[in-house]
């Protein structure tokens, strides 16, 4: 049997890389002493999938994952018993049992959800704010300089960015709230965007991201856009 759960990742482990968050998620099952099933073959590893890595420095409040169960557990015996082994920063906050036929998270999601908050060196206000969003959300192009397989090129994300809308601004922070594409070939970074705001607002800072959440395109009890 397969449950799709939620995890929420906070400030705590937002250091903790993607590889350390599932070595501690198998930890904790069999600290739990959930009844995990194995791949066959000669390093057989837990059936235990991601719908995407979440990026070292974010924190997260809706991270989905797939865990295939040698043994019935219910959704409820799932979230007790996993969350009295997860450490803090991490915390299961939903789960369901998989229908039959279930695909695979990965190749059912399409977007994301973020609060990024800027933390720039001068004071920014509502309005200019509003502008910089504004300005990317009206522009055909958004060029940045973006990390590929064949080094550093400049790249147009306009099209990775779904909604934008400014959030908040008081002295030197200001947040937005960005919906980005995503799926298993890629998608917006926050990173990205917070960059293209930088340059909007004439400003120079740094960012924190928080993913509210991932959406998915199916009928199962999961995010949608």
């Amino acid at each position: 049997m397969k449950i799709i759960a939620a995890f929420e990742k906070t400030k705590e482990l937002s250091y903790t890389s993607h590889l350390d968050v599932q070595r501690t998620l198998q930890r904790a099952f069999r600290r739990a002493s959930l009844p995990l099933a194995f791949s066959k073959g000669f390093n057989p590893h837990p059936k235990l999938s991601f719908a995407t890595a979440l990026a070292t420095g974010y924190t997260s409040s809706g991270e989905w994952i797939e865990v295939e169960f040698s043994e019935p557990v219910t959704p409820e015996q799932f979230l007790e018993r996993a969350n009295a082994a997860m450490p803090n920063g991490m915390r299961f906050v939903d789960a369901f049992v998989a229908d039959d036929g279930f695909t695979t998270l990965s190749k059912l999601l399409v977007a994301a959800k973020y609060l990024i908050t800027l933390h720039t060196e001068a004071p920014v206000t509502q309005e200019a704010l509003k502008a910089a969003v504004d300005a990317i959300m009206g522009s055909d192009e958004v060029i940045v300089e973006k990390k590929t397989k064949s080094g550093v090129k400049p790249a147009n994300i306009r099209p990775e960015i779904l909604e934008a809308e400014a959030v908040s601004a008081s002295d030197r922070t200001a947040v937005v709230a960005v919906v980005g594409t995503l799926t298993a070939a890629g998608g917006l970074r926050a990173e990205t965007f917070a960059r293209a705001l930088f340059e909007r607002l004439a400003l120079v800072g740094r960012f924190t991201a928080h993913r509210t959440a991932l959406c998915f395109d199916c009928a199962e009890r999961l995010p949608r856009l």
